[in-house]
């Protein structure tokens, strides 16, 4: 998904960036000595691909909708969570505030509107408001179909990180995670075994 930055308003862009972007900016200014912001658009990023494609797959845990009817998911032996938090940007907890679904022929887009709840790990995080978009490549396409604008209201443990895209454009990856304090914990665990390192 291509992010737009308050400098560059697209469709489906982020929400309400002009304010927090302007807000974020006079106040790492002041009484910071004058701090870089940490959602610079010049902040070098990487390009989607290999194991960071992997981890950020644009994708929601079957898990996060009630769909683990084996009860399999255990977020503190997954290996790939512990990944996902030392190597994002930000761990939050969103709410989804928005599902809009865009048709392209036989293809179907959908893109969530997230708001941030809790920050609980990264130096990065996007805006409180941002959007983020599944496409036929996502697994979680068929998640989408059936629950659609029933998903307003979820919550979820998002991991994002931002990637450089060929056009020059950045883009936003994620992957969702159940709202839950089993994956609240992982992500502690994570980030103390990070520190460690």
């Amino acid at each position: 998904m291509r992010v737009s930055w308050p400098r560059q308003a697209r469709p489906f862009g982020l929400v309400g960036t002009t304010i927090a972007a302007g807000l974020l900016a006079a106040s790492a200014g002041v009484g910071c000595g004058g701090t870089q912001d940490p959602n610079d658009p010049s902040r070098p990023v990487i390009a989607y691909a290999g194991r960071q494609a992997d981890l950020f797959d644009d994708t929601i845990e079957p898990a996060a909708v009630g769909l683990d009817f084996e009860k399999g998911y255990s977020p503190r032996l997954d290996k790939a969570l512990r990944e996902r938090t030392q190597v994002g940007d930000a761990v939050l907890r969103v709410r989804v505030s928005t599902v809009t679904a865009k048709t392209d022929g036989p293809d179907v887009t959908y893109q969530l509107g997230l708001h941030t709840v809790e920050k609980l790990a990264g130096k990065h995080p996007p805006p409180v408001d941002f959007t983020v978009q599944l496409d036929k490549s996502s697994e979680s396409l068929g998640i989408m179909k059936n629950f659609e604008s029933r998903l307003v209201g979820y919550a979820f443990v998002a991991f994002v990180r931002e990637f450089s895209h060929p056009s020059g454009d950045r883009e936003l990856h994620f992957h969702l995670a159940p709202d839950t304090k089993d994956v609240k914990a992982a992500v502690g665990d994570a980030m103390l075994l990070g520190e460690l390192k």
